[in-house]
């Protein structure tokens, strides 16, 4: 082992440094003696730093004295000198600061970078040349050598007088009788050749250990996905139960998995439970040891718009500007910064005409890619045969939960085996469904025996009903379901497999439409195509059709047949042109003409780049029929499995509640007498949980749910805090209750309850004081409880709260509005004003301008870096859900009045789509009557004329008369047999729109008669 002194903060620097001269000194000879006089060097430097020149002295005379080396290095925080300032800005990122900070954690000299030889050599060369030829030295002495061939598998613990391979083909043997009861030769001969790949690659114990903790899983209750990537391609995954999903009948490929020919780590990556993952990943380190198992780190980089917008709030940029530069860059998945200036004509221009900005995006090209944090990959666990620290470093993380210190790349590369344990939301979901389904219509409902023909199930897909539908409810995919309208299950693998940006760039959806619906003929260059493409109506969309092609025309096995597909991903010319010359002799041997080889041949090429892994597909439609079964089958229970599933996400909660209530499903507040803890189903509605409400906790509900199940229903609010336990249930949890209308029940005004809550709680208190001292309460011994009851527990005589002070409440208490929504009663105004909602915005243009009105439902104050100015950063929310609208300075000098926390408004602005979510720049921001009056081109009154009175048209002139404006009206006459007849007023009846206009001409003919033109 070789030891360094280390540069300014070491031990010995810092003895120097603090003129501890004789300290030094006998803390140098300690190293020698402990390291040995051949391996402890003291380390001098040349870094700017005045303090380092006196410690670079003092070393000298220590190595002359006690005959210690000399090495000459340099602390190295960058690798070029002009680095120095970028460096300094990582700082700021790092410590969430800028460069105006006086304070800041700085370095005192540019001078820590990767210096050449010769930089060492002008500092060094003359005057202590041995410091120099030591680098070397040292070199010599280290020797490492790493194994990249050897491979680390663990080992499963076999029962006695086994072998693993023999145990392997016991259970398999027992799996296939399970899932292939009339095997045929065909099917047998798929497992001896996949069993003796996997025998001969010594992978039997991979596929044991699997095996193992699925089966705990299953054993435990715990849900497992029927299957992930191309491991469902193997009977013998299937046979053991990993995965679930038959690849003989989806005609999914072994060697798309492990090819015989091509030595691979396997790579099983298995869905559970999201809740419950941990319980699996524990029994894992149980059975394997903990020193044997570890989860995998993963390292946070800066990425393109990421670092722009760190250096940018390092170098003290407004946040306007710094959004507006940010969502310059293209959305593409690992898009630099370098393709975004080439890609994008605004960035380019302005990088080259704007200083700041080419001062922002020099130094965020030197920080591109850098780590920023480290942190546990969401699904990565490594086991190894002996503990990981003869393998790798390990790394604690914030948690303390112990994961690798190599990236899984790494592990790899250094043949440790890596799982992908993942947890699935989605199979929460489904568990949770089948328990509320079996609760209340006492069905055991087994997913795996459900048909695939379910008529149902397709009719909500085809109209596209697929919101809470795992991977099809995103609005591009509702909107490719309704194009597409699938009829089978293959339909839905395939519709996973298209919906990627390279099939959709490519046009290649759009072709698979048209061939589906008939609108184009099918037509294949060579009859033995048919049978591999019918399916996918002539179109090569999975990699394992590339894969049937090849050994179908060419005859290679399956094997080479992903080799070829490997290739062709790659797209390296000179292997390119070597493939396709083996393709065609294959076909020439199979006596297809050279013509046809070359045409099939660039067909497969021109597909490659796009195809999917049907394995993957198939696996997971599985899961996507299984949530669309439940939701067309079991609407209510399925819904209400998927609101409990999302209780701590606001947004996602709002979403399923409008979808639920467009299925007609009604949505019930929280009820002391009737929730528990989740969403429940009651009849044909669902129930809010008492675990959505703020400040109301699990002990808490577990009391009130205790006393309400032992004693009946709680019939006061006397009786409620009489009986709950007042250490769990207090002063805080109750008013919760009341406010969000949990106690509604109770049949008084939320505001009675409010007012009755101190006395309460004051008679409770006495009453579980008795309780506690063994004796009767004073209402338990009373003669005639009840009468005292009624007259000892006065309610006030007070109104209800105001309608929009119970919805505050409301949205305060559960995030939502649940008696009825603020917005309710100008729905009709929100849809004649608005040119889209909330939901629809996504699929709009960046870029389009944009009127949308709503309540606004959080705001955030702040001021811009550079100039200090008031802005605000606003959510808006409508019928439908949520945007975020950015007010900068201009705009809020003009409307600041206006934003501020249930403000009903309209926003107009332009559209952002450049990052995850949509967002609205406000230009300008107007109250409801604002927008009549600014937004208003026409009004039509609908006059029908039967049964019209005498004096209406007199009485509706006078209307207009009250309301004097600049607006035309038009007068629509509706006649019994339908006829119309639209007459404009005069001149001298325009109008200004006003919501009063609208009330006094409904007293006169009805309701919705009034139509506003925009």
């Amino acid at each position: 082992m070789i030891c360094l002194s280390a540069c300014l903060k070491g031990e010995i620097p810092h003895l120097i440094n603090t003129n501890q001269l004789e300290r030094a000194r006998k803390t140098a000879d300690e190293y020698k003696s402990a390291f040995g006089k051949e391996n402890f060097y003291l380390e001098i430097q040349d870094n700017g730093i005045p303090e380092q020149e006196t410690v670079n002295q003092e070393l000298i005379k220590i190595s002359k004295d006690l005959g210690l080396g000399l090495v000459a290095t340099n602390d190295v925080h960058y690798m070029e000198k002009d680095h120095a300032r970028a460096h300094d800005l990582l700082l700021c990122i790092q410590t969430q600061t800028n460069v105006d900070n006086p304070n800041r954690m700085k370095m005192s000299t540019d001078e820590l970078y990767f210096k050449s030889r010769q930089e060492m050599a002008r500092t060094f060369g003359n005057t202590v040349p041995e410091a120099l030829k030591n680098t070397l030295a040292i070199a010599e002495k280290c020797n490492i050598e790493l194994n990249f061939k050897a491979i680390h598998l663990p080992q499963y613990k076999v029962p006695p007088g086994k072998t693993r391979e023999s145990y392997l083909r016991e259970m398999v043997a027992e799996g296939m009788k399970r899932r292939y009861p009339d095997a045929d030769n065909v099917i047998i001969q798929r497992f001896g050749h996949e069993l003796k790949v996997i025998e001969d690659f010594g992978y039997s114990s991979y596929f044991l250990i699997a095996s193992d903790f699925v089966n705990y899983a299953k054993e435990n209750a715990i849900p497992v996905g029927p299957g992930r990537g191309s491991a469902a391609g193997s009977v013998v995954s299937y046979a053991l139960g990993i995965t679930d999903i038959d690849p003989l009948k989806y005609d999914l490929l072994f060697e798309r998995f492990l090819n015989p020919e091509r030595i691979s780590l396997p790579d099983i990556d298995i869905d559970f439970c999201y809740e419950r993952r941990q319980e699996v990943i524990d029994y894992v380190v149980r059975k394997y040891s903990k020193d044997n198992v570890a989860q995998i780190v993963t390292f946070g980089t800066m990425m393109a718009k990421g670092v722009i917008r760190g250096v940018g709030r390092a170098l003290g940029m407004a946040y306007g500007d710094l959004d507006k530069i940010a969502k310059l860059v293209p959305n593409e998945l690992n898009i630099t910064l370098s393709h975004a200036i080439e890609q994008e004509p605004e960035l380019k221009t302005l990088y080259r005409t704007d200083p700041k900005i080419a001062q922002l995006i020099d130094t965020s090209l030197v920080l591109e890619g850098l780590t920023r944090h480290a942190s546990t990959h969401a699904a990565g666990v490594v086991i190894s045969e002996k503990p990981l620290v003869n393998y790798c470093p390990l790394y604690k993380v914030n948690d303390g939960q112990i994961s690798t210190g190599y990236p899984m790349t790494s592990l790899e590369k250094i043949g440790l085996l890596k799982m992908d344990l993942l947890g699935l939301r989605t199979l929460t979901v489904i568990s949770e469904a089948l328990k509320i389904i079996k609760r209340t219509k006492n069905i055991d409902l087994d997913l795996s025996n459900i048909s695939l023909d379910d008529k149902k199930t397709y009719k909500l897909l085809a109209n596209a009903e697929s919101v809470g539908v795992f991977q099809l409810e995103s609005s591009g995919m509702r909107d490719l379901l309704k194009k597409l309208k699938p009829e089978k299950f293959e339909d839905i693998i395939a519709l996973l497999a298209l919906f990627r940006p390279g099939p959709i760039g490519s046009g290649m959806l759009d072709d698979f439409m048209k061939r589906k619906h008939g609108e184009v003929g099918l037509k294949y260059d060579h009859p033995l195509l048919e049978p591999i493409l019918k399916e996918t109506y002539g179109v090569i969309l999975y990699q394992e059709q590339a894969m049937r092609i090849a050994s179908s025309l060419a005859g290679f096995s399956l094997a080479q047949a992903d080799n070829l597909r490997r290739a062709m991903a790659k797209k390296t010319p000179e292997v390119m042109v070597q493939t396709r010359q083996l393709f065609i002799e294959g076909c020439a041997k199979n006596n297809i003409d050279r013509k046809t080889a070359d045409k099939v041949f660039s067909l497969i090429e021109y597909f490659a780049g796009y195809g999917f892994n049907k394995s993957h597909s198939a696996a997971y439609a599985l899961i996507s029929f299984r949530t669309a079964y439940l939701k067309a089958n079991f609407p209510v229970e399925f819904m209400t499995a998927l609101l409990t599933s999302e209780k701590d996400n606001l947004d996602k909660i709002a979403v399923y509640i409008n979808e639920s209530a467009r299925m007609g499903i009604k949505i019930l507040p929280p009820d002391v007498n009737e929730s528990y803890a989740n969403f429940s189903v009651v009849g044909d509605s669902i129930r809010f949980g008492l675990a959505a409400i703020k400040n109301v906790g699990e002990s808490a509900i577990l009391s009130i749910i205790k006393m309400r199940e032992k004693d009946g229903n709680f019939k006061s609010i006397y009786d409620f805090t009489g009986k709950v336990d007042p250490r769990l249930v207090n002063r805080k949890v109750i008013e919760s209750l009341i406010k969000c209308g949990a106690m509604d029940s109770l049949k008084l005004f939320r505001s009675q309850l409010s007012a009755m809550v101190d006395k309460a709680l004051e008679v409770a208190g006495d009453v579980h004081k008795d309780r506690l001292n063994g004796q009767l309460s004073f209402f338990e011994r009373f003669e005639d409880q009840e009468n005292f009851k009624k007259t000892f527990q006065d309610i006030p005589n007070i109104p209800e709260w105001p309608e929009n002070q119970l919805l505050m409440y409301e949205k305060e208490m559960i995030g939502f509005y649940v008696t009825k929504h603020p917005l309710a009663r100008f729905e009709k105004m929100l849809n004649t004003y608005s040119t889209c909602n909330t939901t629809q915005l996504e699929n709009m243009r960046d870029g389009d301008e944009v009127l949308l009105g709503g309540i606004i439902s959080k705001v955030k104050f702040t001021v811009t870096r550079r100039t200090n100015e008031k802005m605000a950063i606003v959510t808006l929310e409508d019928l439908s859900g949520t945007v975020e609208v950015l007010v900068f300075p201009q705009t809020f000098s003009k409307s600041g009045g206006l934003v501020k926390p249930d403000a009903i408004v309209f926003v107009k602005g332009r559209l952002g789509l450049r990052e995850e979510a949509p967002k609205i720049v406000a230009n300008e921001i107007v109250t409801l009557d604002s927008v009549r009056a600014k937004y208003t081109k026409a009004i039509t009154v609908n006059v029908v004329t039967a049964g019209l009175e005498k004096n209406s048209l007199e009485n509706l002139k006078k209307v207009f008369s009250r309301y004097p404006g600049r607006i035309p009206v038009y007068l629509n006459f509706v006649k019994p047999d339908g006829k119309r007849t639209i007459v404009a007023t005069g001149r001298d009846l325009l109008i200004e729109p006003h919501e009063g206009l609208v009330r006094d001409i409904e007293k006169i003919l009805g309701t919705d008669v009034v139509n506003f033109k925009v």
